[in-house]
């Protein structure tokens, strides 16, 4: 068995420590391999990630005075569709079936169109809705020109609501719609 002589001078004196090879090797150990390092280090952020998520989903992040908080509308479906349009050129209209699930009357809907040649914004001051009632569009009183616009591609329904004298745009509270269909198909 081989020693391995370590020579230290401490105080004006020299010490001499022998150790075998034997314990020598136990302090020559390695660490975590770079490839196991970087696994253990990429999953302890994925895993911190999912705690954060999960812990902001629950986050009341709406303002303390969003006068829009209890507004929420949902489109119903008509057949197949979640909304339908008839007629051509200046002829054309919607029907569609909006729901109130919030806990406030909705006093006007903006509907903005995007077809494909254009889009139009338009409001509908006289479609309102009361709390938990439905609206259901089934006439042409909601008009559509599909010579300016173009095939209707998309349709967002923005509730707007009366609070003292004035009226609130409601964006966050819109629904988009892309299930469009022609009316009685």
């Amino acid at each position: 068995m081989s020693l391995v002589r370590n020579l230290y001078i401490h105080n004006n004196r020299v010490i001499v420590v022998q150790m075998t090879l034997q314990h020598y090797k136990l302090f020559d150990k390695r660490g975590v391999s770079p490839l196991i390092a970087t696994v253990l280090l990429i999953s302890f952020a994925v895993a911190l990630g999912a705690v954060v998520m999960n812990w902001s989903r629950n986050l009341d992040i709406s303002k303390p005075n969003d006068k829009c908080a209890d507004v929420s509308i949902k489109m119903r479906n008509i057949g197949s569709y979640e909304m339908c349009y008839s007629g051509s050129g200046k002829n054309g209209y919607i029907n569609f079936i909006i729901s109130n699930d919030g806990k406030t009357n909705v006093e006007g809907i903006s509907i903005w169109f995007i077809g494909e040649k254009g889009t139009r914004l338009s409001d509908f001051d006289q479609l309102s809705i009361k709390k938990g009632e439905i609206l259901g569009i089934k006439d042409k009183s909601v008009p559509y020109d599909f010579g300016i616009h173009g095939k209707i591609k998309q349709v967002q329904f923005i509730p707007k609501i009366k609070v003292q004298n004035s009226t609130e745009i409601c964006s966050a509270s819109s629904i988009k719609v892309a299930k469009i269909g022609i009316c009685g198909s």
